[in-house]
């Protein structure tokens, strides 16, 4: 019997379109459990800062990625100081960008 490699465990269960979104939310979801994290902020504190419940935080921090859609991910990263964009050098490779916005 021969293995299966999957670029996730969501390309096990889900067509790539839908797995491929939801890697990116996930990857998204992480980052900003981190930054929270990293702030010490109580999900009640980070819900204040990004102007949202607490709890969604806490589906946030616990990783219920199907409650979000990209855009409220990307609008939180935004509230915490981040820009998100494209880099586009062929028409082969396309890479996602997140930097701090200048000051």
């Amino acid at each position: 019997m021969t293995l299966k490699y999957y670029d996730s465990p969501f390309h096990v269960t889900h067509d790539e379109e839908t797995a491929s979104k939801m890697v990116m939310k996930m990857d998204l979801a992480i980052m900003l459990s981190r930054l929270i994290a990293n702030k010490q902020w109580t999900q009640a504190q980070a819900a204040a800062q990004l102007g949202v419940k607490q709890s969604r935080i806490s589906d946030l921090v616990n990783a219920k990625i199907e409650k979000f859609t990209i855009d409220a991910l990307f609008d939180m990263l935004d509230k915490l100081g981040f820009q998100v964009s494209w880099d586009m050098p062929n028409l082969q490779k396309a890479t996602v960008v997140i930097t701090t916005k200048a000051q």
